[in-house]
């Protein structure tokens, strides 16, 4: 028992910082692991914001020709609303290997 004392005194330096590492790798509210989840949280929603960004970007260009082009209005209601004119046929061909 003295033995494992005069060792402590020995190395209370080494075992101090050995204990804290253990305390802030596993233990401790915001360890390691925790931190690391957050950062690929934060990786995952940059890149969903950068996604949207484009989606914006793409739906603001849409949104302008739609505006002010009369022959793209006619392009969305033909192929999103399935629109025709009085003599035409419309068909639908679908794709199955999607």
């Amino acid at each position: 028992m003295i033995y494992i004392w005069s060792l402590i005194r020995k190395f209370k330096y080494i075992i101090a910082v050995l204990l804290f590492g253990i305390w802030i790798t596993f233990i401790d509210q915001t360890n390691l692991r925790f931190k690391s989840k957050l950062r690929n949280d934060i990786e995952y929603l940059k890149k969903k914001k950068k996604f949207y960004k484009k989606e914006i970007l793409k739906n603001e260009k849409y949104y302008k020709d739609l505006t002010t082009n009369p022959g793209a209005k006619e392009r969305l209601a033909r192929e999103e609303y399935y629109m025709s004119k009085d003599n035409e046929d419309v068909f639908i061909i679908v794709d199955k290997r999607k």
